[in-house]
């Protein structure tokens, strides 16, 4: 109140608390104060308080996928409209461990967020406020000690020294920074069950699976027969880990139920992925539900995001079984069992200090005994994701000492691509006990069924064409909502 009305008008103009410090720290981006002098008298707290407000969620919503706008609000009413203390609650709610803000995509889209949090603030300089928070980043600590005796012009020019100067960014000091300001509210007073925006999260991740799975398979089999039968049963659950679990499903279905003449392909259609995304979350979920029947459809969520959609992880009672393997070499059983226990503990650590509502999920898992067997749990999981034929992968599943010796797990867990011999030593020993049944094809000449595969093939030719440069492995899809004008031209 006591202010010029220069100054005045520069807080209404530009004071918006979005930052990286708690809402009471403001930083403008107008560093002469003669070019803002003139301020619309429409420009009144109230609305600048709005505007903050909307800026807060767009940044929120921009940053999280899946992330409702009034999810935002309710995260940024326990943080007191702190900025970095609502997006670390939503990374605790998340069970995101993997999360760092530091990694290249991070950075990215803090910054973008950061942006579109300006913008939609109608803050007169977006551009330079995100560089000046952006700069200031790896300097928060000066920038607070100088705001804490801020009584005299001289700690005001030291603030504008920094505002003025250029250093590299590093959101993760405002990021830890964030840690020592707690909520202003306990999250638990306020119950929600964010189910959606976890599963959604959890697909993202399922997706990832399958899209490290393609890339190890080699590109002859993976054209000529493995796209069918990936498409048919390549789940992502079973008792390995996911992406071994999709390889080694994929390879026993084409090997037990091989069709006699499958089409070369170069492309897998996104629906047909997303599908099949949707059919191995309902597997995972169902195989828990099958085994604990008192836990929610939010609680097996968060079981499944704490452990990362791993079942022998995520089910405290899970019989690896890998005593039981014909291994080779003998010690590759014990290091496999001590290191999903291993994985289990880390897990179930990083979930009970960032994540307690989750932790408390898998807690709850834990003290309960449970309801079946894993035969039939499979069973269930093979059913729920419409598995051609699921007693028989429940049998497969079930029944670990038949599956793999030792060299044929290592070459599932080193992560290297695998060669067409790799694929075809797994595949021998997939079949070695039971009896392949080829799958009868029946002819039907439906006129939308031949007219969509018409429009398959045809979207696959011409995507092909467009990067010769590229050696083609195999197409995930392609958005024909956006592109280069070369590639919208033949639409």
């Amino acid at each position: 109140v006591e202010a010029t009305p220069a100054t005045r008008g520069r807080f209404l103009d530009a004071g918006v608390c979005i930052g990286l410090l708690d809402p009471n720290t403001l930083v403008t981006s107008d560093l002469h104060p003669g070019l803002m002098d003139n301020v619309s008298e429409d420009t009144k707290p109230g609305e600048m308080a709005k505007r903050s407000l909307d800026g807060l969620v767009a940044f929120l919503i921009y940053f999280f996928s899946y992330l409702a706008g009034w999810e935002a609000v309710r995260y940024l009413l326990v943080a007191d409209a702190d900025l970095l203390v609502a997006a670390r609650l939503i990374v605790a709610d998340r069970g995101m461990m993997g999360f760092s803000v530091m990694s290249l995509a991070s950075v990215a889209a803090f910054e973008a967020a950061l942006r579109l949090a300006a913008q939609v603030a109608k803050h007169s300089q977006p551009e330079r406020l995100v560089s000046v928070w952006m700069s200031l980043s790896s300097q928060l600590q000066q920038v607070l000690s100088f705001l804490s005796v801020m009584q005299t012009q001289t700690q005001g020019m030291n603030i504008q020294m920094l505002l003025g100067g250029r250093s590299l960014p590093d959101p993760g000091k405002a990021w830890n920074l964030a840690a020592s300001r707690p909520p202003h509210s306990n999250i638990a007073d306020m119950p929600y069950e964010a189910t959606r925006s976890l599963r959604m999260a959890l697909l993202d991740t399922i997706r990832i699976f399958y899209l490290r799975a393609l890339a190890r398979l080699p590109r002859a089999e993976l054209r000529t027969r493995y796209h069918r039968s990936m498409l048919m049963a390549g789940y992502c659950y079973g008792p390995f880990d996911p992406v071994s679990n999709i390889i080694v499903n994929m390879i026993w279905y084409d090997v037990m139920f091989a069709a006699p003449h499958p089409p070369v392909l170069d492309m897998i259609g996104p629906k047909s992925l997303t599908r099949l995304e949707s059919r191995s979350f309902y597997g995972l979920a169902s195989f828990l539900q099958t085994r604990y029947h008192d836990l929610s459809e939010h609680q097996l969520v968060q079981c499944l995001v704490a452990s990362c959609a791993h079942l022998s992880v995520a089910d405290p009672n899970f019989d690896v079984a890998f005593a039981y393997h014909p291994f080779v070499d003998p010690n590759i059983s014990a290091a496999a069992s001590a290191g999903a226990k291993m994985e289990a503990i880390r897990r179930q650590q990083e979930c009970r200090t960032s994540a307690p509502g989750i932790y408390d999920a898998v807690s709850k898992m834990e003290k309960q005994r449970p309801c079946s067997s894993a035969k039939e749990a499979y069973e269930a999981a093979a059913t729920a994701a419409w598995h051609p034929n699921p007693e028989a992968h429940a049998a497969f599943l079930s029944s670990v000492d038949v599956m793999l010796n030792g060299p044929a797990f290592l070459l599932l867990q080193n992560g290297d691509q695998l060669t067409s011999e790799n694929v075809q030593f797994i595949a021998s020993l997939l079949s070695s006990n039971q009896k392949p049944t080829p799958e009868q094809i029946k002819k039907r000449y439906r006129v939308p069924a031949l007219e969509a595969k018409m429009r398959s093939e045809a979207k696959q030719r011409r995507i092909a064409k467009k990067e010769p440069m590229y050696d083609l492995h195999i197409i995930c899809g392609a958005n024909e909502s956006i592109g280069s004008p070369e590639y919208c031209a033949d639409v």
